[in-house]
């Protein structure tokens, strides 16, 4: 029995060798195949990326959801952002780059664009300049180092109508932008809870979907209850032009390394009038410790010195000539640290919302500042962490 079994096996070696030389061309067409498959980009997802843009090592966090492509890169300094509205075939993108005082400030400048094919793990590309004149070399690998997280993005939404039996009726609309933690790990379990909370859902008991429905459901009452109300107050006043309500929400990953997680939480509102409001809060997640930062954690330093070096910084960043008035730019001459801070492994920055400093026009205010400027002020538990020496 055992020498007709091996016999047996063998003869199925040598059948498996024949039909291998035969079909030696299809075979390499199925892997071909294969791989033109595994390098189609996912409809959602977040990836962070290691890698170097015109030689310099850079880490970009990119993300895509419901056919929305948005992200953000660092190397020597602070942020840039990157959006696109679509994908280039199934494996490319081609994304523009801004920084945050181009917005206003900058409005002629003509962005630098980044193009950028996908291998299955890793984009390659090039970076062009707005004005076409430099191009360089784009690597960069998905790379989830220790004390960095693999995230999924998904999203909620909902509507209502204010009047269910006209055919024009105006709309409330609410959507929920999420991240949530792959790892079911302790680690994986306390950022899922933390995201939970920035979303606004109060017990980390729930599931996401039926929490925000019943935030959504509560959102839609406070909409019907005004819609009634201005019922009462007679037609003429024209609220069905304006009352197509929204509110929007998105949360996207900032920095991910050395056991840090820090999220931007976009809200965006629009409840009648010439437009909407935004606003962004900066969540910076110990996951190491398990406890959501303080600015302490990171600088020990009076609110004077750190005013001036704010102050700097805000007129390097935005063109403020050493004889004008800082005012030039924001409502009072001068700026004074939040608690709307975040960071990078470069430096410490504050986020100041429209209205907060400057006109809503002017958009977000971020001040950067280089942690070699705040070297003498970091905790030494901070520096360690990040690599500072």
């Amino acid at each position: 029995m055992k020498k007709l079994i091996l016999v047996f096996l063998g003869g199925l070696f040598m059948l498996s060798a024949c039909n291998n030389a035969k079909n030696s061309k299809s075979d390499s067409e199925i892997a071909d195949s294969t791989a033109k498959v595994n390098t189609e980009l996912p409809q959602n997802f977040y990836k962070r990326l290691e890698g170097t843009i015109a030689g310099k090592p850079v880490v970009m966090h990119l993300q895509r959801l419901d056919g929305s492509i948005d992200g953000e890169y660092y190397y020597d300094g602070a942020w840039l952002n990157l959006t696109a509205d679509t994908l280039v075939g199934k494996d490319s993108l081609i994304l523009t780059e801004n920084s945050f005082n181009d917005y206003y400030f900058n409005q002629n400048a003509k962005p630098p664009i980044l193009t950028l094919k996908w291998n299955g793990s890793a984009f390659n590309g090039n970076w062009r300049s707005g004005d076409k004149t430099k191009t360089y070399p784009i690597a960069l690998t998905e790379k989830y180092a220790e004390g960095s997280y693999a995230f999924t993005p998904g999203i909620y939404r909902d509507s209502v109508k204010a009047f269910a039996d006209k055919p024009k009726t105006p709309t409330a609309e609410i959507s929920f932008e999420y991240l949530q933690a792959n790892a079911n790990d302790e680690s994986g379990v306390w950022l899922n809870n933390q995201l939970k909370k920035i979303s606004g859902i109060k017990s980390t008991n729930m599931d996401r979907v039926p929490a925000f429905k019943k935030i959504a459901d509560a959102y839609f009452a406070d909409y019907k209850k005004e819609i009634t109300e201005q019922q009462r107050t007679g037609p003429d006043r024209g609220y069905m032009e304006w009352m197509n309500y929204t509110n929007n929400s998105q949360q996207s990953i900032l920095c991910n390394d050395d056991g840090f997680v820090v999220i931007d939480f976009l809200a965006d509102t629009y409840t009648g009038g010439a437009h909407g409001y935004y606003s962004s809060l900066m969540y910076c997640l110990d996951v190491k410790e398990k406890k959501q930062m303080a600015l302490s954690d990171i600088v020990k330093i009076d609110s004077n010195s750190l005013q001036n070096l704010l102050e700097k910084n805000l007129r390097n960043q935005y063109n403020i000539k050493a004889g004008d008035e800082l005012n030039t730019v924001l409502f009072d001459n001068f700026l004074k640290p939040n608690n709307n801070f975040y960071f990078n492994k470069n430096g410490l920055a504050f986020m100041y919302n429209p209205y907060e400093v400057a006109s809503y026009a002017q958009g977000q205010i971020v001040v950067f500042i280089p942690f070699a400027e705040l070297k003498p002020y970091l905790t030494p538990g901070f520096s360690s962490r990040i690599g500072l020496k």
